[in-house]
C-alpha cells in the first residue's frame, strides 16, 4: 500500500456523516428520487470514493460535468446512470458509447450530433434534455422548448430519459422558472414518460414544490449549506439537518520564536512589536488552502484558535503564542472540528469567493480517508 503524504495536507471523510445527509435529503424531497451530483470531484472531497459510499446507501443516478468525469466514475465502479451535464463533442463518441453514459443536450447541433453518434455506433444512448428557464446558461430557450422536446422524442435513436433545468437561486426568479418549467410539461403529453427535475441543493432547501421527480443534490450532501442563510428557509435547513462529511488538516513541520523587530512572511509586512511563537504548517494556496492572514483567518491547533499570519505556495504560518504546547507533527485542522472549537465552512470560504470555490479548489492529490 502506498504510504499517505501529508505535506500538502489530507481530508478526513465521514461515511456517517454523508449517510445522515442523504437521510436529510430524502425526508425533503418526498417521492422523488435522488440523483447526486459529484462533478467537480465532488466539489473537491473525491467523486470516486462518495460515489461508492451513495451507490452502497441505494443511489442509482449521479451527475457530473463532462465524459472524462463519467469514464473515471465507471472506472470507480459505479453502476447506476450518469448524467454529464457539459458540453460534449465527436471525440466523445468511443468514451459515450463504451461508457453506457447520459448525454444532455441543449441544442439542435448537439441532439443532431448525438443522433449521429448513435446511429454510427448502433446504440441508443439516453439522454436528458437541458432548458433554460431563466438563468441563461446552456440550455434550450423556453419558447422554444416544445418543439424541440417533441422532436427529440420522435428521433429514433436516441432514448429521451429527462427534461432538467437549473434555478437562478433568487427566489422570485426561481419561482417564475418552476410556473415555466411546468406550463412546458402539462403542453407536453407525448412527454408523460419523461422524468422532470429542477431542484438542486439550493432549490430542495428552499422551494419544496421544484422537487418534481429528481432531485439534484450536490454540496448540501458535504453538510454545506449552498446559499447564504437569509436566502434559504429556516425551517427546511432545520429539518435536513446536515453534517459536515469534511474535516481537512495538515501537520506542523516547525515551530520556533520570532523576535519584536523582525518580519514574518514575504512582502512590507510591519515588524512585530513583541515575541511570538510561529508555527509553520506544511500547505499553502499551491494546496489550494486560502487562509486570509491577519484575523480573519485562524486554525484549530490542540482546540485553540490560531490566527494565520502569512501564506505562500506550500507554506501557511500561525500564531501559537498563547498554546501551551505545540510541536512538529501536531495535526492542525484547517475546516472542521477540535473538541469544542470549530473552524466551519462558510468561515474559510470568505476568503476563497465561496464555498463551491473553496471545496472545488482542493487538488486531486491531497489524499481523502473515508471513514
Amino acid at each position: 500500500m502506498t504510504e499517505m503524504k501529508e505535506y500538502g495536507g489530507w481530508l478526513e471523510l465521514s461515511r456517517s456523516a454523508l449517510q445522515h445527509n442523504l437521510a436529510g435529503v430524502r425526508r425533503l424531497a418526498g417521492p422523488a428520487q435522488i440523483m447526486a451530483v459529484v462533478k467537480a470531484n465532488a466539489y473537491g472531497a473525491g467523486a470516486a470514493g462518495m460515489a461508492r459510499v451513495l451507490q452502497d446507501e441505494g443511489v442509482t443516478r449521479f451527475a457530473v460535468a463532462t465524459v472524462d468525469e463519467g469514464v473515471a466514475l465507471r472506472a470507480a465502479g459505479i453502476s447506476g446512470d450518469i448524467l454529464c451535464l457539459t458540453y460534449f463533442d465527436r471525440s466523445d463518441a468511443e468514451a459515450i458509447c463504451r461508457h453506457d453514459l447520459t448525454l444532455s443536450v441543449f441544442s439542435e447541433s448537439s441532439l443532431s450530433m448525438l443522433a449521429e453518434i448513435a446511429s454510427q455506433a448502433g446504440k441508443r444512448p439516453r439522454v436528458w434534455i437541458k432548458v433554460d428557464t431563466g438563468l441563461g446558461r446552456l440550455g434550450v430557450p423556453i419558447h422554444e422548448a416544445g418543439a424541440f422536446i417533441d422532436g427529440a422524442l420522435r428521433e429514433k435513436s436516441l432514448d429521451v430519459a429527462g427534461v432538467y433545468s437549473t434555478l437562478t437561486e433568487n427566489r422570485e426568479q426561481d419561482r417564475r422558472q418552476l410556473a415555466r418549467l411546468l406550463a412546458l410539461r402539462k403542453g407536453l403529453p407525448d412527454a408523460s414518460n419523461v422524468l422532470w427535475s429542477l431542484a438542486s441543493s439550493h432549490g430542495i432547501l428552499t422551494l419544496p414544490e421544484s422537487g418534481l421527480d429528481v432531485v439534484r443534490p450536490g454540496v448540501m450532501l458535504l453538510g454545506f449549506p449552498p446559499s447564504e442563510p437569509q436566502r434559504m428557509d429556516a425551517d427546511r435547513v432545520a429539518e435536513a439537518d446536515l453534517r459536515s462529511v469534511v474535516t481537512w488538516n495538515t501537520r506542523i513541520a516547525g515551530v520556533k520564536t520570532v523576535s519584536a523587530g523582525e518580519q514574518v512572511g514575504y512582502g512590507d509586512q510591519a515588524p512585530l512589536t513583541e515575541n511570538i511563537r510561529v508555527a509553520s504548517m506544511m500547505i499553502g494556496w499551491a494546496d489550494g488552502y486560502r487562509g486570509t492572514p491577519g484575523a480573519e483567518s485562524c486554525v484549530l491547533i490542540s482546540a485553540h484558535r490560531c490566527p494565520v499570519i502569512a501564506l505562500s505556495a506550500n507554506s501557511t504560518l500561525v500564531d501559537v503564542t498563547g498554546v501551551a504546547s505545540v510541536i512538529a507533527g501536531d495535526t492542525a485542522v484547517l475546516l472542521g472540528r477540535r473538541n469544542n472549537a470549530i473552524i466551519g465552512v462558510e468561515e474559510l470560504a470568505r476568503a476563497a469567493g465561496g464555498v463551491y470555490r473553496l471545496l472545488s479548489g482542493i487538488p486531486p492529490q491531497v489524499p481523502r480517508i473515508w471513514s
